[in-house]
């Protein structure tokens, strides 16, 4: 990430109205910065070592549309400044959530559903821009049990608040837990369901329709 106190952004997307309705979601945040934008890879691997953003934002629309830009923008370039010889690309998967799993996507270090939230896709740019990972949970073919079935009922509670945003001083006083009890569970939890950290479970949440916009 660079030295500015904001985190900057090319964002890349063959759709004009969508590629819109990116900046304007990433512009209400005033820590975020879209310093660039671009129509296909092409393009986008042109502005990269002249923006020199700390996250790419690949918005794609099909598994081609998606590997395609990944593999320019990621191509090797004698321009391409060495201290930023892998760029960090967040790839937004639409319809096909195991897309993923399907195209060979080099490079990539974040994939986020194209129906989370604004402040999912700000919290997934920052997380990327201190060289984080983070990785969408896809659905498994054939599984239709609840996805919170391997947690206990305490274990969901905490699970629950998680994903409203309460810290853990939080969910100790609302459960009348000792914090120590609290991390223990959460960490139980995070193990159970194969999450990362706090915004990995609220977009598990969303992916699988356990919490939903305005709840």
């Amino acid at each position: 990430m660079s030295g500015s106190a904001r985190t900057t952004v090319l964002l890349v997307d063959s759709h004009p109205i969508s590629l819109t309705g990116l900046r304007t979601i990433l512009e209400q945040f005033p820590d975020i910065q879209v310093a660039g934008e671009a129509t296909d890879g092409e393009t986008a691997a042109a502005r990269y070592p002249e923006l020199r953003p700390d996250v790419v934002v690949i918005n794609s629309h099909t598994e081609t549309d998606a590997a395609e830009a990944v593999r320019r923008v990621g191509a090797p370039a004698g321009t391409r400044p060495s201290a930023r010889a892998t760029p960090t690309m967040l790839v937004l998967i639409d319809e096909v959530a195991s897309a993923a799993e399907r195209v060979p996507l080099p490079g990539v270090k974040g994939l986020l559903s194209s129906r989370s939230s604004a402040q999912e896709l700000a919290a997934a740019v920052r997380i990327m821009a201190t060289g984080r990972s983070l990785l969408m949970p896809t659905a498994r073919p054939g599984t239709r049990s609840s996805p919170l079935e391997q947690l206990t009922d305490r274990e969901i509670e905490v699970f629950r608040l998680i994903t409203r945003g309460y810290t853990n001083a939080e969910i100790s006083e609302e459960l009348t837990l000792s914090q120590s009890t609290v991390k223990s569970h959460i960490q139980k939890v995070m193990e159970k369901l194969g999450l990362r950290n706090r915004v990995h479970a609220v977009i598990f949440a969303y992916e699988k329709n356990i919490i939903h916009s305005g709840s």
